[in-house]
C-alpha cells in the first residue's frame, strides 16, 4: 500500500471512528482513543480481536533502548530512551512502549513520557510498570537546572522513562513494543547498577610540551561525600604523541584511591611534541573478603593537550622616506600560544644604505647587525621593538628581522622601504632685449628631477638695481609648496627698468633637506633718443618766404620705431611747401620718418610765407615709440614802410603880389607804419611865407618852413600839409620839400616849379 493511499485510509478510518487503523505509519495503530483528559485511560496494547495473529503494525520492526547497562550513584535518576524503528531504520512516532521493572531488584519508575493532549499518551500504572508513546517531534528533556549538559535531547520516534533507587543494587528493565510483530525484536533488556559512590574524573588539561602533568581521579560516597579508599583506577593512554605514566613507565597505570579517595598518576612526554593524549579512566570497586563482589563503577575519558610555545614576528616600516631622513622600523614579537616561549632572541641585520640611529629597547649593535635578548615571552603576550634608522643613499631596501626561541622556534618578517632623494632645478627665462618703455617678463620654472617629493619649495628673486615691479617691490617670493617627483611649477612676473643698461637677474630656489638651485638671465635695456634741430630766419618782412630746415637724429642706443615729425604752422603765416612727403593738415605739417636706427638722421624742409607782422614761433616735434624730441624757432615778421612824398602847386602861374598854395601829400604805401616823419620846406626868394596848415604845427624861419615830426603814419594812410606863399618877384622859381623818417634817415626831396610874372 503506498503512502498516499494509506493517508487517505487514515483520514477515512478516523472519520468513521474505526478502532483499528491498519497501515497508518504515523498514527497509533493499536488503539483508538478520542482526545480526553482526566484520569488515566488504560488502553489495550493490541487490537481487541486478532491482534496476536497478524502483523497489524507493518511499519514497526525494531526497538532500541539506551543505555543497555550503566552505573549510577544511588539517589540519582536515570533516563532510559526507547526508539521504535521501521525497516529502513527511521524512527516511528505514536508507537506504544511498555516499561517493566523486574521483581527482586531495586529501583522504581519515577515518571514516563506522558506529555500530550491524549489521556492515553503515557501513564505510570505503578512503580514497576508504565506505558508511553514515541514522539512525533523533537524535544528536549530539561532536568530543571541551569546546567544544559545534563539535558536529554529526544528525537521524533523516541520516548523515555525515568528510574531511580535509594539503595545499592541492580535494576532490571524490560522495554516492550507491542506493535512489533516479530517476538524476537519487540523486547529489549537493560540493567542499571546502583552504587553509593560518586566520582570525579580528571578534567582535560593543557600543558606545555616537555613538562609533566598529574591526573587525579576522586572517588567518594554519593550519600555523604566521604572518600572511598581502595578503589582501583586504571589510566590508559589511548592515542596522541609519545607519552608514558611515570609510575609504570608505559601507557597504562593502575592506581588505588588513597584515604582521600584520590588516585593520582603523572603523565610525561617521551619526546616534547604538540598534540593531545586521550586518556581512558576506568574505576572498579574491589571485592571484599566477605561477600561484596568486584564491581565496575564507571569508565570516562580525559585528555592531556600538549602545547608548545609559538613565536611570531612582524616588521613594519614606511614605504618611502627621504635620504638622511630618520624613520622607524616597528618590530613586534608575539607568542600566540598558551605557554611561555623561552630564550627569545631577535636579530635585525640592516642592509647597506640604512644606518642605525637608536632603538627601544636598546640593541646590542655590532656594526649593522642588531640583536635583542628578550628572555621569556609569556603566553599570549608580545614585545615591541622600535628601531630608528636613516637612509644614507637612494634605493629600495628590504630589511628582515628574525626571532628564535627554545624548541627550535623561529620566525622572520621583512619590509621594504624606498629611499628617495628629491632634486630641484631652476630654469629662468627673461626678455633678452627691451626698450626702457617695455615691460620685462620673467618666467621661472622649478622642477623636481629626483625620485622623491621636494617639500617647502620656495623661489626668491632679488631684482638688480634699476629694476622694479609695478608695485614698487625690488624682491619677489613664490611659495611653491611640495613638488612630487617629476613635477614642475611655473611662476611669472613683470618688472620695469628705471634706466638703460644690461641687467643680470639671478633667482634661487630652496627646499627642505638643504636643496637649492639657481638660475639667471640677462636683459639689455636700451632707449631711443630723438634730437631735433631746426633752423629758419630770425627776421622776415611780410610777404617774404621763410625757409625752415628740420633735422631729426636718433642719438640713443635703440631704434626709434614709427618716428613721426610734426611742425605747426603759426597763425598769420601761409604754408607753401614741404620736402620728403610732408603734408599739411590741421594747422601743421607732418612727416612719417619710419624707423631711425641709432645714429641715423633725417632732414626735411618747409617753406612758410608770413602774412602779418609779429613774432612768429613754431615748434617741430618728433615722436617715436619710447622717444620724443622737439626744437623751436622764432621769427620776427616786419612790415616795410614806403612813404611817398608829393608836392603840387594849386595856382600856377601867379602874378607878383598873388598867393600860391603848395599841397604836400605824404602817403605810406608800405606795409609798416612810418614813424617820426619830418618835413622841411624852403621858399625861393621870389616868394614869401604867408601861412601853413597840416596835422603838425609848422615853424617858420625866413624862407624855411619846418613842420613838427609826424609821430606815425599807418600803412596806406595819407597826411596832407599846406604852405601858402606870396609872389614878390617874377621868375621861374622852385619850391623844395625835404622829408626824413626813422625808416628813411636819408632825406627825400621833392620840388615844385612855379612861374611868377
Amino acid at each position: 500500500m503506498n503512502t498516499a493511499r494509506a493517508a487517505k485510509l487514515c483520514v477515512l478510518f478516523t472519520v468513521i471512528g474505526l478502532a483499528a487503523l491498519s497501515g497508518c505509519r504515523l498514527h497509533m495503530p493499536h488503539a483508538f482513543t478520542w482526545p480526553a483528559g482526566g484520569d488515566i485511560q488504560q488502553t489495550h496494547a493490541k487490537p481487541p480481536e486478532g491482534g496476536y495473529y497478524g502483523d497489524w503494525d507493518p511499519y514497526a520492526v525494531a526497538l532500541e533502548l539506551t543505555p543497555l547497562e550503566d552505573v549510577n550513584p544511588v539517589r540519582t535518576q536515570h533516563v532510559l530512551v526507547a526508539t521504535v524503528l521501521d525497516k529502513h531504520g527511521k524512527p516511528l512516532g505514536n508507537r506504544r512502549v511498555e516499561w517493566m521493572i523486574s521483581e527482586g531488584g531495586v529501583g522504581d519508575i519515577v515518571e514516563v513520557d506522558e506529555s500530550g493532549w491524549r489521556a492515553s499518551r503515557g501513564y505510570k500504572v505503578d512503580n514497576h510498570y508504565a506505558v508511553s508513546h514515541t514522539n512525533n517531534f523533537d524535544h528536549v528533556l530539561d532536568m530543571g537546572n541551569d546546567d544544559p549538559s545534563d539535558d536529554v535531547h529526544l528525537q521524533a520516534g523516541q520516548t523515555w522513562c525515568v528510574i531511580t533507587s535509594p539503595i545499592e543494587g541492580n535494576t532490571y528493565i524490560t522495554a516492550y513494543a507491542p506493535g512489533i510483530y516479530d517476538w524476537n525484536n519487540h523486547k529489549v533488556f537493560a540493567v542499571k547498577h546502583w552504587y553509593d559512590v560518586a566520582w570525579e574524573f580528571p578534567p582535560p588539561a593543557t600543558n606545555p610540551i616537555g613538562t609533566t602533568h598529574e591526573f587525579t581521579t576522586t572517588v567518594m560516597k554519593y550519600s555523604d561525600g566521604s572518600p572511598l579508599a581502595g578503589h582501583v583506577v586504571t589510566y590508559k593512554i589511548v592515542d596522541g604523541p609519545p607519552a608514558v605514566f611515570e609510575a609504570s613507565g608505559n601507557n597504562t597505570a593502575i592506581v588505588e584511591t588513597n584515604e582521600l579517595g584520590e588516585a593520582r598518576v603523572t603523565i610525561r612526554q617521551t619526546t616534547p611534541t604538540e598534540g593531545t593524549n586521550n586518556v581512558e579512566v576506568d574505576i572498579v570497586r574491589p571485592a571484599d573478603e566477605c561477600c561484596v563482589p568486584e564491581a565496575h563503577i564507571a569508565t570516562g575519558m580525559t585528555a592531556k593537550t600538549w602545547v608548545g610555545p609559538k613565536i611570531g614576528i612582524t616588521k613594519n616600516c614606511p614605504s618611502q622616506k627621504m635620504v638622511n631622513e630618520e624613520f622607524q622600523y616597528d618590530i613586534r614579537v608575539t607568542n600566540p600560544s598558551q605557554v611561555s616561549a623561552t630564550n627569545v632572541t631577535v636579530t635585525d641585520n640592516l642592509p647597506d644604505g640604512i644606518a642605525y640611529v637608536s632603538s627601544n629597547p636598546g640593541a646590542s649593535a655590532a656594526g649593522s647587525n642588531l640583536s635583542w635578548s628578550l628572555g621569556t615571552l609569556p603566553a599570549g603576550e608580545s614585545q615591541a621593538i622600535q628601531v630608528t634608522v636613516r637612509g644614507t643613499r637612494t634605493g629600495t631596501f628590504e630589511n628582515c628581522a628574525a626571532v628564535t626561541a627554545d624548541y627550535g622556534l623561529s620566525a622572520r618578517d621583512c619590509c621594504t622601504t624606498r629611499i628617495v632623494a628629491p632634486q630641484i632645478v631652476l630654469e629662468k627665462q627673461c626678455t633678452p632685449a627691451v626698450t626702457i618703455c617695455d615691460p620685462i617678463e620673467y618666467t621661472l620654472v622649478v622642477r623636481n628631477t629626483g625620485d622623491g617629493p621636494a617639500t617647502n619649495v620656495v623661489v626668491n628673486d632679488e631684482l638688480p638695481a634699476g629694476l622694479v615691479t609695478d608695485t614698487g617691490r625690488r624682491s619677489l617670493r613664490a611659495d611653491i609648496g611640495t613638488l612630487a617627483a617629476g613635477q614642475a611649477k611655473q611662476t611669472r612676473f613683470t618688472v620695469k627698468a628705471e634706466r638703460t643698461g644690461s641687467f643680470l637677474n639671478r633667482a634661487t630656489a630652496t627646499a627642505d633637506g638643504g636643496l637649492s638651485a639657481e638660475a639667471e638671465c640677462t636683459t639689455v635695456v636700451s632707449q631711443p633718443v630723438l634730437e631735433v634741430t631746426k633752423t629758419g630766419p630770425e627776421i622776415r618782412y611780410i610777404g617774404r618766404t621763410a625757409e625752415y630746415t628740420i633735422t631729426v637724429t636718433n642719438t640713443g642706443d635703440a631704434p626709434a620705431v614709427q618716428t613721426v615729425l610734426t611742425d605747426d604752422i603759426p597763425a598769420g603765416t601761409q604754408f607753401l611747401s614741404a620736402s620728403d612727403g610732408g603734408s599739411a593738415a590741421g594747422g601743421g605739417v607732418s612727416w612719417n620718418l619710419g624707423t631711425l636706427e641709432p645714429g641715423a638722421s633725417r632732414k626735411v624742409t618747409m617753406s612758410l610765407k608770413p602774412m602779418q607782422p609779429g613774432t612768429m614761433r613754431n615748434t617741430a616735434l618728433a615722436r617715436a615709440i619710447c622717444a620724443e624730441g622737439s626744437a623751436s624757432t622764432q621769427m620776427e615778421v616786419k612790415g616795410i614802410p614806403a612813404i611817398l612824398l608829393e608836392v603840387i602847386d594849386v595856382e600856377d602861374p601867379i602874378e607878383v603880389g598873388a598867393t600860391i598854395t603848395y599841397v604836400i601829400a605824404v602817403t605810406n604805401q608800405g606795409s609798416a607804419a612810418g614813424t617820426n616823419i619830418k618835413l622841411a620846406c624852403t621858399l625861393p626868394q621870389q616868394l614869401s611865407y604867408s601861412s601853413s596848415d597840416g596835422p603838425m604845427q609848422a615853424a617858420v624861419d625866413g624862407p624855411a618852413v619846418t613842420f613838427a615830426a609826424l609821430p606815425s603814419l599807418a600803412p596806406k594812410a595819407k597826411a596832407t600839409f599846406r604852405v601858402v606863399a606870396k609872389g614878390t618877384a617874377p621868375g621861374d622859381v622852385r619850391f623844395k620839400v625835404s622829408m626824413t623818417t626813422d625808416q628813411q634817415p636819408m632825406p627825400v626831396e621833392e620840388t615844385e616849379s612855379t612861374n611868377v610874372y
